[in-house]
């Protein structure tokens, strides 16, 4: 789950609606962005759903006591998100070989250099797994490398637009891409990454033509009222707020 916290509720996104999110990215990519069209529906169909594992988990909030707010994927316990990371792997690999190994090496990416055991033991089944699934697909390098770069920007890009309030200010921002986002793209110049900010509650500027700009993209949230979770638990508090739509589009100048 995606939380953050608004002066009278809690903004709750779902991770899979989060990465549904990304998928629309990556669909509407410009074409001559893809380098070649190898793979690509492989390569959509997991950023679309590279965040499926968690959907169960999403589906009924759990309280965090020591934070006294709903549990995000941020604080979440790493045992159970480890089993519903693999889980979600899984799933992705019933569909396409390829794309279960870019989720495997997506999600291994966050443990690099951990010390944990439960942490150790998922980086090397991943790198098995990884093993196990690039016997079935070739590829170069590059485009390999393209892909999940791809799969990582959208999923940073979606993080970008559901962790914060639209239209929020450059300085208020969420602080991990104040300075661009850290993919490295072929067709980036160096030292010239890709920026964003709010223009307005509906406009992103993005300083790359990625995209068209009369597309428009939406996600689903919540706006759990405190007062609610606080009166009848996060569980029902949750269930019994409405869905709404978050929409926006992209600009470049």
């Amino acid at each position: 789950m995606i939380v953050y916290e608004e002066n009278d509720c809690f903004v709750m996104i779902t991770q899979h609606d989060h990465a549904l999110l990304s998928g629309q990215f990556a669909t509407a990519l410009r074409e001559h962005y893809w380098p070649d069209s190898l793979y690509r529906e492989d390569v959509i169909h997991a950023i679309q759903y590279h965040d499926c594992g968690w959907v169960p988990l999403d589906d009924v909030p759990f309280w965090n006591d020591r934070l006294n707010s709903p549990y995000s994927f941020l604080d979440f316990p790493l045992a159970p998100k480890l089993t519903f990371y693999k889980k979600g792997i899984d799933e992705v690999s019933k569909e396409t070989n390829y794309g279960g190994f870019l989720c495997s090496k997506h999600y291994q990416s966050f443990f690099n250099g951990a010390t944990s055991n439960l942490a150790k033991t998922f980086y090397k089944e991943e790198t098995i797994r990884q093993n196990q699934l690039s016997e079935s697909f070739d590829l170069t390098d590059s485009l390999l490398t393209f892909h999940y770069q791809l799969l990582q920007f959208c999923d940073d890009l979606s993080l970008y637009a559901c962790f914060q309030e639209p239209g929020v200010s450059k300085e208020d921002e969420i602080s991990w891409f104040k300075r661009g986002f850290p993919q490295s793209f072929y067709f980036l110049t160096k030292d010239n990454p890709i920026l964003t900010h709010w223009k307005s509650e509906e406009i992103i500027y993005l300083s790359y033509p990625l995209f068209k700009e009369e597309q428009t993209f939406q996600v689903q949230l919540k706006r759990v009222p405190k007062k609610l979770v606080f009166s009848e638990g996060i569980a029902k508090a949750y269930q019994t707020t409405s869905f709404e739509l978050r929409s926006f589009s992209f600009c470049h100048s």
